[in-house]
């Protein structure tokens, strides 16, 4: 049966491109690239981090994700959460808890927006008192809504801890690193091949790097690709929600 590498190679050499295409593309190391066309997994960081890269990879050459993810996970075996190592069953659960925090959130939201609504309506309608015909008062222990918008009330009560900026780095060789964050200098370090290191920024993080595609970074879980290509060092590239630059 086709191996995952097998058909990532056969589908890049189909469309005639490069590994160098797709590393400047899809930021992804060249490293890691030959690697997953190689079927050698064992050589890259955890199973969570190589789903999302056969994910990149996979979209770039227009293959279906899940397909190529499922097969993945039929050859090393890994369909359940029980077989990742310690550190990948919680970069799962992080990423599980993410979602039901986001969606949880999404829906006390518009249900505080309609609550509002109701109140508003029924404060401005009102009942009618069918004994003497005039309108019932509103009670003035009530609190009227002033704003023009309903939602506004809600969205205040929605601005949680979580919309800050998670930035994870991970090593896929030795190299040396620098982080500021929101300005302020924070690390400078070096990192040996397969560790990770995270940061927390209320706008932006500055970095700079030893070697460029010795590292990968990812943002809020989602990856960024490498500092850049080649070996040269990269100094002061910035990232924030829009993404990475200099």
């Amino acid at each position: 049966m086709e191996s995952v590498g097998e058909l990532l190679r056969k589908a890049r050499e189909a469309q005639g491109k490069t590994l160098e295409e797709v590393v400047k593309i899809t930021k992804v190391s060249r490293r890691t690239l030959e690697a997953l066309e190689d079927d050698r997994f064992s050589e890259l960081s955890a199973p969570v981090y190589v789903k999302g890269h056969l994910r990149t990879y996979a979209r770039h050459l227009g293959l279906d994700e899940e397909e190529v993810v499922q097969k993945y996970l039929r050859f090393t075996q890994q369909q359940e959460p029980a077989d990742l190592d310690e550190w990948d069953a919680v970069e799962v659960e992080i990423h599980h808890h993410r979602q039901s925090v986001g969606r949880r959130w999404g829906a006390i939201a518009i249900a505080a927006a309609v609550i509002v609504v109701a109140i508003v309506g029924f404060s401005l309608l009102g009942g009618r008192d069918t004994s003497d015909g005039m309108p019932d008062r509103v009670a003035e222990d009530v609190p009227l809504v002033t704003s023009a918008d309903p939602t506004e009330a809600a969205a205040q009560d929605t601005t949680i801890e979580w919309h800050r900026l998670q930035l994870q780095a991970v090593a896929l060789e030795r190299t040396w690193i620098s982080v500021s964050v929101d300005g302020t200098p924070l690390a400078d370090l070096t990192l040996e091949q397969g560790q990770r290191r995270e940061w927390e920024a209320e706008e932006w993080f500055e970095v700079s790097v030893g070697t460029a595609e010795a590292i990968e970074f990812y943002l809020d879980g989602q990856l960024l690709g490498t500092a850049g290509v080649g070996r040269g060092v990269v100094d002061s590239l910035v990232i924030t929600e829009d993404g990475m630059s200099r």
